[in-house]
């Protein structure tokens, strides 16, 4: 089951990176057996990655089966992209849970093979007296929430990524937001959204609520209360080209913008809203 994502991204161009962020609006959780988050990290339509629930039977020695099975959280590669991994205990590769900060690039240490993020395998006793008991914990258990390291491939350029993910259990997980760098080849620091302030932080235009959307000729934008100052807007095709441009100054209270955009084609667009150095990009839809 592909999960509905209200997208916004927030861009910004720095020395040598232009980050491309993707929050999930509201947060994504997956907690159900064969629930799939499909990840489409530069949001062309097709899958990087593949997130999803499952349980397995819990084996131990001699074919024993225990009656509690074994949950998991695990996450596929599609192609060629591949994932940051640990080896933590068992000289398997595991999804690295990384922290905040950590670069991502061509000198991190990637995997093709097991995809595990977070297990739980029952223990109990089987005929003959033999006990099994839990493995130790791999990384994202000892985590509230962190960051997948992530390469992948973008009409045959390499690209690196991440995606925040909290995973309270082997039960649950919640897709909250992700990005990647643009720019070939160049690394990502887990956690950056690219804009001008460091870390997840809301920004001035982070509450700003978009109706209809779809729509079929007018566009209002809500702002939130507190958004003061000249702020931007603009249209744009999913190209880059501007299409529609406006500036207002917003006021301390709720103010709005209308647009009227009748004489657009059908389509996908990307609407930008930029103020006090912080920008904000999020797709609208034309019936």
């Amino acid at each position: 089951m592909k999960h509905a994502l209200l997208l916004s991204a927030l861009i910004a161009t720095q020395a040598h990176a232009q980050i491309i962020y993707t929050d999930v609006v509201p947060d994504a959780t997956y907690n159900l057996i064969g629930q799939t988050c499909n990840l489409d990290l530069d949001n062309n339509g097709q899958t990087d990655f593949q997130l999803y629930r499952t349980e397995i039977s819990n084996t131990c020695g001699f074919g024993c089966v225990l009656p509690l099975p074994v949950q998991q959280i695990k996450i596929d590669r599609v192609g060629t992209n591949e994932i940051a991994y640990v080896t933590p205990w068992n000289s398997i590769q595991w999804p690295a849970s990384l922290p905040f900060g950590q670069l991502i690039d061509a000198n991190t240490d990637m995997s093709v093979t097991n995809h595990l993020v977070r297990e739980y395998r029952p223990g109990g006793s089987c005929p003959g007296g033999m006990s099994c008991v839990p493995g130790p914990p791999i990384t994202w258990a000892l985590v509230s929430q962190a960051y997948l390291g992530l390469r992948f491939d973008i009409a045959g350029a390499t690209h690196y990524g991440w995606a925040r993910l909290s995973v309270p259990s082997a039960t649950s997980f919640t897709l909250k937001d992700y990005a990647y760098n643009s720019v070939p080849d160049e690394g990502i620091l887990a956690g950056d959204v690219g804009s001008i302030t460091t870390g997840i932080t809301s920004t001035a235009l982070r509450g700003m609520q978009v109706s209809p959307n779809p729509f079929s000729s007018t566009l209002s934008i809500s702002l939130p209360t507190g958004t003061t100052g000249s702020v931007g807007c603009r249209v744009l095709s999913l190209t880059g080209q501007g299409l529609v441009t406006r500036t207002v100054a917003a006021i301390s209270g709720p103010s709005s913008i209308n647009l009227d955009l009748g004489s657009l084609a059908p389509g996908t667009y990307l609407l930008e809203m930029q103020t006090g150095g912080e920008r904000i990009v999020r797709k609208v839809l034309k019936e």
